[in-house]
């Protein structure tokens, strides 16, 4: 029982870590692709483990097949050589099935390890693709402290903030206006 649950709870720390992981990818990839550094942009946890969920959901269903077929070949192997080992070495069956148990929770950490790191990749490119694809969307952010605006590329929007993009002589430069600090938002439409 014991076991059991150390290892529910060590699965669900793993599934836990790699869909965070996944989902910073995505969403680091995506501001650096707009030009946006992310430790500027404030995301709520739920923000991030709802596109990393949503990119591990993206990558199990691109790759279901190919695994399934995989688990399958793993069980039907282990299967045939568990029956060979209990046939053949009989009196050191225990013992050899032992070792291979220990092999198996060492293929299951360099699967996960993979799989981390191809959940992280695959996340970083999505998010690249969709910050390549993204359109400007320009609004003008009228500011409480002296009726002051600003017009730009809104680059993120949460209940909290609005980020917003500009050109300037020097090249970009980021605003962020907290929600008590701006009354109005207009989008530019073209």
């Amino acid at each position: 029982m014991r076991n059991g649950l150390l290892e529910f709870l060590g699965g669900t720390f793993l599934f836990t870590a790699i869909t965070y992981a996944t989902g910073k990818g995505y969403y680091n990839s995506y501001f650096r692709r707009i030009n946006v550094e992310p430790s500027l942009i404030d995301l709520t946890i739920d923000q991030i483990f709802f596109e990393g969920g949503r990119q591990l959901v993206a990558i199990f269903t691109e790759y279901l097949l190919p695994v399934f077929l995989l688990v399958g070949f793993y069980l039907v192997l282990s299967l045939c050589a568990s029956l060979f080992v209990r046939k053949k070495a009989d009196k050191y069956a225990e013992d050899i099935l032992g070792k291979c148990s220990q092999f198996k929770g060492l293929l299951l950490m360099v699967f996960f390890v993979w799989f981390s790191n191809f959940a992280f990749n695959s996340a970083m490119k999505s998010g690249e693709e969709i910050g390549a694809k993204s359109k400007c969307l320009v609004v003008t952010v009228y500011s409480n402290e002296g009726k002051n605006k600003q017009t730009g590329c809104l680059v993120y929007k949460t209940v909290d903030n609005i980020w917003v993009k500009y050109p300037t002589k020097n090249g970009f430069n980021v605003s962020i206006f907290p929600r008590d600090n701006f009354y109005r938002v207009d989008a530019v439409v073209k």
